[in-house]
This record gives C-alpha cells, structure tokens and sequence, in this order.
C-alpha cells in the first residue's frame, strides 16, 4: 500500500470530525478551564454534594434524555443520517450551551449566571447526544476495520487539538471550544454528501429486533465503574490539576494505540481485548484510588487508560452485532451509547452519596475491593464462557468481514467514487467496465471507441482515484462497497 493510500485511510473528513467531537469532550469536562468554572456559582450547588460539578450532572442527565429519543427515532426512522437538519441541530445546541456554560455567565447579570449556567449544561447534553449519536451510526455502518482506524486515528488528532486549545488564551479558547462542534459536524456533513443515499427501500425500516441485552448490560457494568471512579475521586490540590489533566489525556491516547496494536498485531478477539488488557486496567485503577495524593491520580490516569480501551471495543462490537443481526447502526449504537451513559449517571451519584461516609482510607479501599470484584465476576461469567449466547467474544475484530450496506450494489459504489473523483460521463463508463474487470478491447468494443481513447480515459481515472492499477481501482471500489 502507498504511502498516499495510508494517509487516505487515515486523515479523512469524518476521522478529523471525530477528532473535534473528542477534543470538545476533553475541552468542557477535562480540563479544569471549563469544568470547574461552575464551581463558583453558589445557587446550582447540591446540599451534601461532595464532588460532583452541576455541569456534569445536568449534562449527563440530558444526555440521557437526548440519547433515548434518539433511539426511539432510530427505530422507525432510519438512518438518522438522512434526517439533513439533524448534525446541525446537534452542533449548533452543543455550541451554545458550550458558550453558556464559560463565556455567558462571566458576561451577564450575576443573578443570571447561575440560570445562564444551567442552560448551557443541558443544552450541551442535548446537543452532544445527537452528535455522538451520528458519529456512532456512521462507524458502526463502516464495520469494525473501518471503525477503528477512524477511531484511533480520531483520538490522536483530538489529543493534538485539545493540546493546542490549552495554550490558546481563556477568552478566545472558549469561543474556539464552542467551535469544535459546529466544525465536526460539517465534517460530517461533507463526508456524507460524497457518498451515495441509501435506496428509498431501506430508508425507514421498523426495526422488529430485540434488544442486544448482554451487550447493554457489560456497557451498563462499565458506566457504572466510570460513573463510580468520578465520584469517588477525592478532591485535587490545586497544584497537581494540571498534571490530573495531562494524564488523562495521555492515558486516553494510548489506550488508543494499546487497541490498535492489540487488535491489528496481535490479533486479538474481544474475550481477550477486555478481560487480558481493559479489566485488568479497571481493577488496578481502583486499587490506586484510596491511597493518598498524587497516587489517586495515577489510579484515576489508570482508570482511564483501561475504560477508554473497553470503549473502543464496544463500539466495534457495535459493528459486529449491527452486521451480524442485520440491524441499522443506529439502533445499536444508541442501545450501547444509553446503556454507557445511564451507568456513568448512576455510579456518578452512588459514588457522590457515598463519598462523604467513606472518609477514611480503608472505606474507600473495601469500595475499591468490591468494584474489583465486580470486575472479575464479569470477566468470567460474560467474557469467560465463548459459548455463551452473546456470539461475539470470539471474534477478532480486525477479522471480521464487513457485509455490504443495504442496498449497495457494485453500480452504487461506483457512482460514489466516480462523484468523489469527479469523473467525466464518458471516464464514468470506461471506470465502471474497469471495475468489473473488463479489459481495454472489451472496452473498445463495448463503448465503440478507440483504443488510444480508452488508455487517454484510463490515465486521467487512474490520476483522479490515485490508483496506479486496475487491481487497485477494483479494491477502492469493493472498499466502497463493503465499507459504505
């Protein structure tokens, strides 16, 4: 494979739109620029509230809301994508609200701040869970090679980004914070413009299916852990803040580079991604929790590494099953997505609650003992058992063979590389002869044109894809085909 090839896996529009949803995420509720801006506003503060930050309890609870009706819609309208006013909509409430909850309440009355504020935490769960939303039905159509490559490749960029945003003034970070989402979401609309409509036959399908319980109930389990380890996170020196937020996005990034290399070297299958590499991680995590500062936040940094893992698996089990079951992706990125985000809801209050009691160390180390516990309990009786009827924990992702999309045929798939590579009509027909592997006489004699004709129509198709072979060109389009 070229080296052009490689790049063009790698940085395309929707790695580099995913890439600002992440870089927001980290922006707004990693780093303490944004997130402890609440801290100040006295009226939104919870009585016998320990740790927990008004904006991450109003957003993650709209969120909530958000991702249910989306999934409702998934389930009679489908794709979502074809909704055209949807991604912005999305990025547009997830603007807003990032702006009112940094820049606005600086701005306006202080008796509105504390409202100003609280908008601006809903509107931003609101907002996020069609964002996320859209990310997650269009990776789990691509299958999981696909999926991951845009994934991982998106966590590195986002790192970059977020890197970046932290050396940006106060005042023009937020606005540029604000930006992300708009950005990512045109992105994705630019990507989806290139590539072909679903036929009218599969638009709109009610789905029938049950849910995927096994896969919602280990998302729930880690939600709940995720949910756990931020509110039992004991206060941070002032001091060592920066060095929690560094941390954290390291750990994110090479838990991202950890899976690729675990899942593409090694060739690991999803028994063995989550309970050799993301549960041991977990557990470790919680062991370092009660001890004192700054071990906390290795434990949290730790934590980290292995949750972000395990969420990358899921979202390729999410291909798995949505091909497998033959289900739109939306359907079941937004059972996963739910199930991840009611669990970070729950354990994010369980913990809050529990956090106060727990004040000495070996409290908060019997916790982290029975979290282990849970862990292991889930490695052997869901992971464990390969007979077991989720049918997904012997696959290796990197393995699995994508199936085409609904409806698209060989006829569909060139019609979108010959758009994206703004062929000629007359290009069009030689590429669409190439791609069925017909040879220049056939093509002379099918289109009664010259042969010197046909190589001049090769050349420029060849220049235009940036293939250097019929092979090649054959390969993009069955790439089209099976990865949409």
């Amino acid at each position: 494979m070229t080296t052009k090839e490689q790049r063009r896996q790698w940085l395309t529009p929707d790695t580099l739109g995913f890439a600002a949803h992440w870089a927001w995420i980290w922006c707004v509720f990693w780093s303490s620029r944004f997130y402890n801006a609440g801290a100040v506003l006295e009226p939104l503060e919870v009585p016998g509230a320990t740790t927990l930050e008004p904006l991450w309890v109003l957003s993650l609870f709209a969120n909530v809301v958000g991702l249910a009706a989306l999934l409702l819609l998934a389930r009679v309208r489908n794709p979502l994508s074809e909704l055209r006013s949807l991604p912005v909509e999305a990025g547009v409430l997830t603007a807003a609200g990032t702006l009112c909850v940094s820049f606005f309440p600086t701005v306006v009355d202080a008796s509105a701040a504390a409202t100003v504020y609280a908008l601006g935490a809903v509107l931003t769960g609101v907002g996020s869970a069609g964002v996320v939303m859209l990310w997650g039905e269009r990776l789990v159509e691509y299958g999981p090679r696909r999926l991951m490559r845009c994934f991982v490749g998106a966590i590195f960029a986002g790192a970059v980004g977020y890197s970046a945003l932290t050396l940006v003034p106060g005042d023009i970070s937020q606005f540029a914070v604000a930006a992300l989402p708009l950005a990512g979401m045109g992105l994705y609309v630019y990507q989806g413009r290139r590539r072909p409509r679903v036929p009218q036959q599969y638009r709109n399908v009610a789905v029938h299916s049950r849910p995927p319980v096994p896969m919602m109930l280990v998302a729930l389990f880690f939600g709940i852990s995720f949910g756990l380890m931020k509110g039992l996170i004991a206060p941070v020196d002032p001091s060592l803040i920066a060095v929690r937020d560094i941390l954290n996005i390291v750990a994110i990034a090479a838990a991202a580079g950890t899976f690729y290399v675990t899942s593409v070297v090694y060739k690991m299958d999803f028994d063995h991604l989550t309970y050799q590499v993301a549960m041991p991680l977990v557990a470790a995590g919680f062991l370092l929790l009660p001890l004192h500062e700054p071990w906390h936040i290795v434990g949290t940094a730790v934590y980290q590494f292995g949750y972000q893992y395990f969420y990358i698996v899921l979202w390729a089990i999410w291909a798995v099953l949505a091909n497998r079951e033959k289900v739109p992706a939306a359907w079941m990125a937004a059972w996963g997505l739910l199930s991840i985000q009611i669990g970070q809801l729950i354990g994010s209050l369980v913990g809050d609650a529990a956090l106060g009691p727990l004040v000495d160390e070996g409290s908060r180390a019997a916790v982290s003992a029975a979290v282990i516990f849970a862990a292991l309990m889930v490695s052997l009786f869901v992971f464990g058992d390969r007979s077991a009827a989720t049918g997904w924990g012997s696959v290796r992702p990197m393995e699995e063979e994508p199936a085409p999309a609904a409806g698209r045929t060989l006829d569909v798939a060139c019609a979108a590389v010959a758009h994206r590579g703004r062929l000629t009509a007359r290009e069009n027909d030689v590429f669409c002869l190439l791609a069925r592997g017909r040879n220049r006489a056939f093509i002379c004699q099918e289109l009664v044109i010259g042969d010197e004709t046909v190589k001049s129509h090769v050349k420029a198709i060849y220049r235009k894809l940036e293939v250097h072979s019929q092979q090649e060109l054959i390969n993009l389009v069955e790439e089209e085909r099976t990865e949409g």
